[in-house]
């Protein structure tokens, strides 16, 4: 059965690539739909568009195309001719034209030079990239811009067709230029990525989908799952998912938890196993020896230190301990994870020392500029606390299997403690607020969802205060499409606010997690059954957020922690 990928949803690429292809819609200042960009996604946000890639003998003013796309190849075509575009290896795309001419275009300063045979070099210093560019078949010419001081760039290439027909490779790469091995032969190339993905495709989980539309919808997003993994390089020491391949081309440290749950249904136990511990332990290859993880990194250019993630991390290890069964070295390694990250919350980002700790600043809790942070620093959020609480949970499960039953105890009371404390400091009666540290000032009538994240923790939650945050979750925050994290009804409710009304994946999952463990399967199953609906209906992608109201997708699109949490949810609920 066809794959079909929109890449104005879903980046164009392959497992282990670092370039991937997308086309902008041409809407809402999104960039000229007349063209295609080629992404070296070794860099984030606005460095990651690389070259433009537009068809017809005008740079500045290209013709239009339709453009189609399976896993394998993406082609272009208009009444001139067509185009067929494929990613070669982890740093190549090759151009096959037969009636088009090609235009390419260096979207940041750089300089480049005829390197004799047909070939072309570019360097970009403020992305410090090396492209490489060879044409075995086409007329190309490299020529301008001209910078201020009349100096020709030579950073726009011009090809046109010899024979009636354009054959030629672009290949990105930091550190070093890479030479491009000839011939280049389309014909055996793309049938061998396509038994790549054949191979991947047979793994997918097997549930039933509902309908046709749903059926096409689970198989792209696998595809973007196998796109979006990178080749193991520098600290990306195995091959790692990103968060995306365009704009968001790193990792994060809580957004792999999501990917590691996902891979952990790959159908062959041995290869889910080995997926899911991978993509978990990302982040804990670069673990201080205070404990704290990065906020992000990417494998050459920069890891970012001085805000983290949320450490949900030990409830995410417990869902694995669910599935799989680890031997005792895993068990130990991770155990030295969770304890160090544990002890770097407890002991390093407790303000005021009153047992409850902190985060800094937003960013540090993920959810950046959520409207519980409008009181200020170093906040006493009521997610914290919830997810430690598990984190400690899960250090004494670990604890019991390996028979230390010292550190069992101690776990399970240091749990108990904590739950005691946080029930007691943020727990009013009726909500969970969030608190300044050291002055303890709060807003008694939160409006972020952020203030019911303790559901996370099931039935470890007495059942009358379950009951009332899944009351509030039902009544002020869930839309049609899911849980905005902005009461919708609150002056502060932005559509487009990031974490001040759009509907996230993570914090959803989350969510429908904490409601099946404590009893509350109905609104579980509701939440995921319009999370799923709004995915593959009204965004028909998965992207970094959603617009709470409409379902329109925002941001990032092929987001992975979306397309996992999709996959997650529909193999659990099957919507």
């Amino acid at each position: 059965m066809q794959t079909n990928i929109d890449i104005t949803h879903i980046p164009f690429s392959r497992y282990g690539a670092y370039v991937s292809v997308t086309r902008n819609e041409g809407k809402d200042g999104e960039g000229d739909a007349k063209e295609l960009v080629i992404h070296s996604v070794r860099r984030r946000f606005e460095e990651s568009p690389t070259f433009s890639l537009t068809f017809g003998k005008d740079i500045d003013n290209p013709d239009d195309f339709t453009c189609t796309a399976d896993p394998a190849v993406l082609r272009v075509a208009n009444a001139d001719g067509y185009a067929d575009i494929y990613i070669r290896d982890d740093d190549t795309v090759v151009i096959d034209s037969y009636g088009l001419a090609v235009r390419l275009k260096l979207l940041h300063w750089g300089y480049g030079a005829e390197n004799g045979n047909r070939t072309f070099k570019l360097i970009s210093g403020v992305r410090s990239l090396f492209h490489t560019i060879v044409v075995p078949c086409g007329h190309a010419v490299l020529n301008g811009p001209y910078d201020n001081m009349q100096r020709n760039r030579k950073t726009r290439l011009a090809v046109d067709c010899e024979n009636g027909c354009i054959r030629m490779a672009l290949a990105i790469k930091s550190m070093q230029p890479k030479s491009i091995a000839l011939p280049i032969c389309p014909e055996e190339e793309i049938p061998a990525i396509r038994g790549e993905w054949e191979a991947f495709l047979a793994e997918m989980p097997d549930n039933p989908a509902p309908d046709r539309e749903t059926e096409d919808f689970v198989r792209v997003t696998w595809y973007n799952l196998w796109s979006c993994f990178v080749r193991a390089e520098g600290c990306y020491v195995n091959d790692t998912m990103l968060m995306a391949k365009k704009m968001m081309t790193s990792t994060w440290s809580w957004d792999h938890c999501f990917n590691a749950l996902a891979m952990a249904n790959y159908a062959d136990e041995a290869a889910a196993k080995k997926f899911a511990m991978s993509q978990f332990s990302a982040p804990f290859h670069l673990q201080t020896e205070m404990g704290v993880l990065p906020d992000m990194w990417n494998p050459d250019v920069e890891t970012r230190w001085g805000t983290t993630k949320p450490p949900i991390h030990g409830w995410c290890f417990a869902r694995m301990m669910d599935r799989f069964t680890f031997t005792e070295e895993e068990l130990q390694t991770v155990y030295g994870y969770l304890e160090k990250w544990t002890g770097w919350w407890m002991n390093h980002s407790d303000t005021d020392h009153d047992g409850i700790p902190d985060y800094p600043q937003g960013c540090d809790s993920g959810w950046d500029n959520s409207t519980l942070f409008d009181l200020g620093f170093y906040m006493e959020t009521p997610d914290l606390p919830a997810f430690l609480i598990l984190q400690m949970q899960t250090l004494a499960r670990i604890s019991a299997e390996l028979g230390d039953a010292e550190k069992e105890i101690y776990w399970k009371n240091e749990s108990e403690a904590l739950m005691q404390r946080f029930l007691e400091h943020s727990w009013n009666g009726k909500r969970f607020v969030a608190k300044k540290s050291n002055t303890h000032e709060y807003d008694e009538h939160p409006t972020s969802l952020l203030s019911l994240m303790p559901l996370v923790l099931g039935d470890l939650l007495p059942d009358e205060i379950s009951g009332k945050l899944a009351d509030v979750l039902e009544r002020d925050f869930l839309t049609e499409n899911g849980p905005a994290t902005e009461m919708p009804a609150s002056e502060k409710y932005d559509p487009d606010g990031y974490w001040r009304g759009p509907i996230w994946a993570p914090t959803t999952y989350l969510l429908v997690d904490g409601l099946r463990r404590c009893g509350h399967d109905r609104l579980a199953k509701t939440i995921a059954e319009r999370y799923c609906n709004m995915s593959c209906r009204k965004a028909k992608g998965n992207y970094e957020n959603f617009d709470a109201l409409t379902g329109l997708g925002r941001r990032a699109p092929g987001y992975t922690w979306a397309t996992s949490v999709y996959m997650m949810l529909h193999l659990e609920y099957g919507c």
